[in-house]
């Protein structure tokens, strides 16, 4: 079966969209539990501390924290 370059470019577009309404989610939910530990007394830098000695080695976390800083500037 074929199809046109306009049903692909609506694929595409419809598909993109999916993805950028999960990343949405995804984020609002992580933001969530960043309020909720937060309100129970957990420090941004101890939930830092926490993510980069288990999940990021320091070259990594290092790295992650340019990138964001230079996306903020």
């Amino acid at each position: 079966m074929k199809i046109t370059k306009r049903q692909l470019r609506r694929i595409i577009k419809e598909e993109k969209a999916k993805l950028v309404k999960e990343q949405r989610a995804g984020r609002r939910e992580g933001l969530d539990i960043l309020e909720e530990l937060r309100m129970i007394g957990v420090r941004d830098w101890q939930l830092m501390d926490y993510l980069v000695g288990n999940w990021m080695s320091g070259d990594d976390a290092y790295q992650s924290m340019l990138d964001y800083k230079e996306s903020e500037i």
